[in-house]
């Protein structure tokens, strides 16, 4: 049998509901702008995840905010994915040395689509958000054991559905490989398989009443570990949109391809012709 929801659970939705937008217009006066908004009915944004030293990115989103069908598509684009440029290296996450333009400009050269804003956050972020949701639950797919004392990097979690808090869940973000060099059978496919995961759990959270109370927080933690060159008033509606679409409507993908070795390199070879197929399908 159904079961039905109560009259006072309603109502405590509806205040949740109402909490949220007085805080994000009490944000205005917060903090302090009052810019015209430049966002549009679609608005493509990419959203890259800084390595520690700040030279690479470690994960590439392209998300499509689409208030005309009431959807969010997120595209994960591998970090080894191979483009064709005038560096030595081919790899698209070295592009972000060269600035955030070089790296919108090779995200387009493989997807066929330009991002209008960008974000850069720190995996300090990733912590924070989790942290601030109360965790979240994830299928470990493998046992991870990674030690890298140069980065400070420590990676220990055992295969298995368990319920994560922030520095973990970093962790599982970060994974790559083993210190015995095993790891994802199928590199970034698997990894980004694993990353969709963690995305949809955070998402999923996000949205959910214990999300809706959180929002100024999950906005405060956004913009402190954030470089953007949204405005904050744009940050705001862009979150309100998300939420207003709700998780029903957000889809993640990921690049088609294949994982290959060109002259002894591993890298993500993106196939064209599924990936102009998937764009015309999924992203206005």
């Amino acid at each position: 049998m159904k079961r039905k929801s109560s009259p006072n659970r309603i109502v405590s939705i509806i205040i949740l509901v109402v909490f949220v937008v007085v805080g994000f217009n009490m944000g205005r006066s917060i903090f302090g702008d009052n810019a015209k908004s430049r966002l549009s009915d679609v608005t493509n944004l990419l959203v890259a995840g800084v390595d520690i030293d700040g030279y690479r990115t470690d994960l590439i989103l392209f998300v499509q905010v689409n208030n005309i069908n009431k959807k969010v598509s997120v595209l994960q684009i591998p970090r080894d994915t191979r483009v064709q440029n005038r560096r030595n290296d081919k790899k698209i996450n070295s592009s972000y040395f060269s600035g955030i333009n070089t790296l919108n400009n090779e995200v387009e050269s493989v997807i066929g689509m330009r991002a209008d804003f960008f974000a850069t956050i720190t995996f300090d972020a990733f912590r924070e958000i989790v942290d601030a949701l109360g965790g979240v639950t994830i299928d470990v797919p493998i046992d991870m054991n990674y030690h890298d004392p140069v980065q400070g990097l420590t990676i220990e979690l055992d295969k298995g559905r368990q319920k994560l808090d922030g520095e973990h869940a970093m962790m599982f973000m970060r994974f790559r490989k083993n210190d015995d060099g095993t790891g994802y059978a199928m590199g970034d496919i698997d990894r980004n398989a694993a990353q969709k995961q963690f995305y949809s759990a955070v998402m999923k959270k996000a949205i959910s009443p214990i999300g809706l109370v959180k929002a100024p927080v999950l906005y405060s933690t956004i913009m402190k570990n954030t470089t953007t060159d949204l405005n904050n008033a744009e940050v705001r509606e862009l979150m309100f949109d998300v939420f207003t679409i709700g998780k029903n409507n957000i889809n993640i993908y990921q690049l088609p391809g294949d994982s290959k070795y060109i002259g002894g390199v591993s890298y993500f070879v993106h196939d064209s012709a599924e990936t102009k197929a998937l764009m015309n399908k999924y992203f206005k």
